[in-house]
C-alpha cells in the first residue's frame, strides 16, 4: 500500500501496457499533426514550394475571360506543358484550336484557322506574362510585389502586382496553391480595360518526362509567318 489511500504501485506488466499505449499515442499524433503543418502554410509558403519541387508539369486547363461587369466574354479548354526555365506549349482545343509554344529563344503563336504563325523574341517579346510566371526561374520578387492574400476556394492565394506595368501583360494577377502535395490549381489576372482571365487546372502531372521536341515548332507549308525569329 502506498500511503493510506489504498492505491497499490502498477506492476512491470502494468507499466509496459502504459509505455505501449503511450508510443501508440505519440505516433498517432504524428500521422495526424504533418498533414495539418502542410494545409497551415501560407501561400507564399506554397508558392515556394511549388518553385523548388516543380521542375516541369502537365497538365489540363479551362480559361474563362470576365469582362469588366462580370459578364463572360470567353470559354477555352486544353493542356499546358512547362519546362522550367523558359519553356512551355499551350495547346487550346476549344472554342477553336491554337498553339503558343516557347523554346527559350522565341515564342510562337499558331492559328491554324489563319494559316498564321506570329514569331517574336522570348525575351523582348513576352513581357511579365502568365506564362512566364508559371514556366520562369522562381525569382518573382524582381518583377512583382508579392503579398498573402487569404484562403478561398480551399486554395491560399499569393497575389502579384508587377513592379514595371509597361513591361507585364496585366495589372494584377492572384495564383491559388492547393496542399499535401503543393499544386498551382488556379491563376487569375486583370489587364489594363479590367477584363478578368481565370486559368483552373487539372489532371496535373507533376515533373513528367518531356521530350525536346515538344517545344519546337514547324508551321505547315503555307502558312503564313509574321514578325523576327527564325522559322523552325
Amino acid at each position: 500500500m502506498a500511503g493510506g489511500i489504498g492505491i497499490t504501485s502498477p506492476s512491470a506488466h502494468t507499466r509496459g501496457i502504459f509505455r505501449r499505449a503511450a508510443r501508440t499515442a505519440c505516433l498517432a499524433g504524428l500521422l495526424t499533426t504533418v498533414p495539418a503543418a502542410a494545409a497551415e502554410l501560407s501561400g507564399l509558403e506554397r508558392l515556394q514550394r511549388f518553385y523548388k519541387e516543380t521542375r516541369a508539369l502537365h497538365a489540363d486547363f479551362t480559361q474563362r475571360v470576365l469582362g469588366p461587369e462580370g459578364e463572360v466574354q470567353e470559354r477555352s479548354q486544353g493542356q499546358v506543358w512547362i519546362d522550367r526555365p523558359d519553356h512551355f506549349r499551350w495547346d487550346y482545343s476549344k472554342p477553336y484550336p491554337q498553339k503558343i509554344i516557347a523554346d527559350g529563344e522565341t515564342v510562337k503563336f499558331y492559328d491554324p484557322e489563319m494559316e498564321q504563325v506570329t514569331i517574336r523574341d522570348y525575351s523582348s517579346g513576352m513581357g511579365h506574362t502568365p506564362s512566364t510566371v508559371l514556366a520562369g526561374g522562381g525569382d518573382l520578387r524582381r518583377q512583382f510585389r508579392l503579398e498573402n492574400a487569404g484562403m478561398s476556394e480551399d486554395l491560399a492565394w499569393v497575389k502579384l502586382v508587377p513592379r514595371n506595368k509597361e513591361q507585364a501583360g496585366f495589372q494584377s494577377a492572384k495564383v491559388g496553391l492547393a496542399a499535401d502535395p503543393v499544386r498551382l490549381r488556379a491563376f487569375v489576372f486583370t489587364d489594363a480595360f479590367g477584363n478578368r482571365t481565370r486559368l483552373r487546372f487539372g489532371n496535373i502531372r507533376v515533373n513528367p518526362s518531356l521530350e525536346a521536341d515538344l517545344f519546337k515548332f514547324q508551321p505547315p507549308a503555307g502558312t503564313d509567318v509574321l514578325g523576327g525569329g527564325r522559322n523552325e
